[in-house]
């Protein structure tokens, strides 16, 4: 375990040194053209992280922490609009095993799910994984994204990038390490809740800030749940675990990832 940790390190200590060196050579015009745009990128991150590094987290009785102030959303679509795919390696490979085993989980809790075609939002819909998981399974799936997302297929496939288009009835809200990025929780759920109906399941995996260690700003993260949000937002849930990575962990305060399954009704939050 600590050889893996030293082995982390020392890649990260790499990669930092290595977009220092990028940095450098573009101010003093010896970077190679086809390094430009990652520069710049680079150089628009340190921006958006010393604007991040000036909040604060603040806590609210509803369980979860937010920075404070809260950035607008013009703002945060410029950070991820101008850095966030272009500064990550992974989009070419969209369906990775924790699509799967969100997957095979969905299945698990609720084993009649593929059996009747369904109105599906991915919510924060990334990479797409899972969307492209439960489009072959013939559902009907809108992408919500603040970036462009990719058109892999022609038919039963939409991608939206503003809340506010988003006016159908869904079966499933799926949202995985998004609900952290948005701007305004309170109007998220309250979308959520117009969006669905008695019998809507919510996919969540967000990360876990119960523990003090957890509890720190991570840009371009707003927003830092515990177990209490959902208990408090939901009247009931269905699943519920904590992660260490992919370990599922007994105690739902221990590890760094919560993960909630529920068709339970959306609370008035107050």
């Amino acid at each position: 375990m600590m050889l893996v940790k030293l082995i982390r390190y020392f890649l990260n200590r790499f990669k930092i040194l290595l977009d220092l060196i990028i940095i450098v050579l573009f101010k003093v015009k010896l970077l190679p053209k086809q390094f430009h745009k990652r520069a710049v990128v680079k150089l628009k991150i340190r921006q958006y992280q010393s604007d991040f590094n000036k909040l604060k987290l603040s806590y609210n009785k509803l369980g979860f922490y937010q920075v404070d102030p809260l950035p607008s959303k013009d703002y945060l679509s410029s950070l991820y609009e101008e850095t966030y795919w272009d500064n990550r390696q992974d989009k070419n490979f969209p369906v990775r095993k924790r699509d799967i085993e969100h997957y095979k989980l969905l299945l698990k809790i609720f084993p009649n799910f593929n059996e009747t075609s369904k109105n599906i939002l991915n919510f924060g819909s990334g990479h797409c994984g899972i969307s492209i998981l439960l489009h072959l399974k013939n559902h009907k799936i809108v992408n919500f994204d603040y970036h462009k997302t990719d058109t892999i297929f022609e038919k039963n496939w939409k991608n939206i990038n503003d809340l506010d288009l988003i006016t159908d009835s869904y079966d499933l809200i799926y949202s995985s390490h998004s609900l952290e990025h948005v701007q305004n929780i309170f109007e998220t759920v309250k979308k959520f809740k117009e969006i669905s109906h008695d019998k809507t399941i919510f996919f969540f995996e967000v990360p876990n800030c119960f523990k003090k260690e957890y509890q720190k700003i991570h840009m371009p993260h707003t927003y830092y749940f515990t177990k209490n949000f959902f208990d408090k937002c939901f009247n009931k849930l269905d699943f519920f675990k904590s992660y260490l990575g992919e370990k599922e962990l007994d105690n739902i305060n221990e590890g760094n990832i919560l993960r909630i399954l529920t068709r339970g009704e959306i609370q008035k939050l107050k």
